[in-house]
């Protein structure tokens, strides 16, 4: 077994596969990104990798993802244990589930949404654990590793949360290949983090459908109350979520939002999704699941039988 990775020893020598092989990788998220992610890091001959998600794998993940058809149903990171031999954790990452980090040496963003990244950076600037961030969405994508004291954080780039709802792939769309292709540079980046290889403080983008690639120098953001101010917000601020004795889930998120909801009924419509504009709401049907989305960002979701369902959707539309 020790001739498996004997092609990699003229790249990062034998003794960088040994760090990679004794290395622990956490992956926040078990999408299109996070699978692949795992996937790929065990590829790579990471024997320690962790996944933690709160969804379930669906058919419309199937042309994006590692899963396959007998995969529908069951929790992303169970498939994922069999399949990979990952430690798979069926948990949102949120302030109060932080803990599940705490063994990492390198954290790998396969999430979704702003927020979780926030809370991401929080912790990973607070512990001086270095991580790798992800955003794809279309044709496109972004990505820049961070290292506490040496690179700029996230919070340099993305200081508040949006103040409207960002575009997501539920609304935008993504091609396939997309989500293998960045989960490829993002583990790339991971292994030169491993390996203790130089890391610039730069963001690259692509466009797959152009062929554009481009790098821009992000330096430290002087004023950032993260890593500079070490001001860690995001380890106090908690999206709220609560069940009423309908049974409905209602969601608000940490930072009040300003939702432009004829701009949200374009969205929709562009996806296929039906909706009801309501002037201060609008309401639709997300796969027999009712969801209305308030001016404030607030959320009801009927129809769920969790607290993670309900947190999917809500990410899936808000972002």
């Amino acid at each position: 077994m020790e001739d498996m990775y004997i092609r990699h020893y003229p790249l990062i020598s034998e003794s960088g596969q040994k760090k990679i092989a004794e290395s622990n990788v956490v992956v926040v998220g078990a999408g299109a990104l996070g699978s692949w992610e795992a996937y790929l890091l065990k590829k790579l001959g990471v024997k320690h990798v962790k996944v933690i998600d709160r969804d379930f794998v669906d058919i419309t993940d199937l042309p994006r993802t590692v899963y396959v058809i007998k995969d529908i149903g069951k929790p992303k990171v169970e498939a994922l244990k069999s399949k990979l031999d990952v430690e798979g954790y069926l948990e949102d990452l949120n302030p109060g589930t932080l803990y599940l980090l705490d063994d990492a040496d390198v954290i790998v963003d396969g999430t979704d949404n702003i927020y979780t990244r926030q809370v991401i950076n929080d912790y990973c600037v607070k512990n001086g654990i270095p991580w790798t961030y992800v955003g794809i969405i279309g044709y496109y994508g972004n990505i820049m590793a961070i290292i506490p004291e040496k690179t700029a954080c996230f919070r340099c780039i993305f200081p508040h949360l949006p103040s409207k709802p960002m575009p997501t792939c539920a609304t935008e769309g993504i091609m396939s290949y997309v989500a293998p292709f960045a989960a490829s540079l993002a583990v790339s980046l991971t292994e030169k983090i491993l390996i203790g290889e130089h890391i610039k403080s730069e963001l690259t983008f692509f466009d797959l459908k152009t062929m554009q690639f481009e790098k821009i120098e992000v330096p430290k953001n002087e004023r950032c109350e993260c890593c500079i101010h070490r001001n860690f917000t995001f380890l106090k601020k908690k999206l709220k979520i609560e069940r009423t004795c309908k049974g409905e889930y209602v969601i608000t998120p940490p930072e009040r939002m300003d939702v432009d909801i004829n701009e949200m009924e374009n969205r929709l419509k562009k996806s296929g999704v039906e909706c009801i504009n309501l002037t201060k709401f609008i309401e639709f049907i997300d796969r027999d699941v009712k969801v209305i989305i308030f001016k404030s960002g607030r959320m009801v979701i009927d129809g769920v039988k969790s607290e993670k369902e309900a947190m999917g959707i809500f990410f899936r539309y808000v972002g």
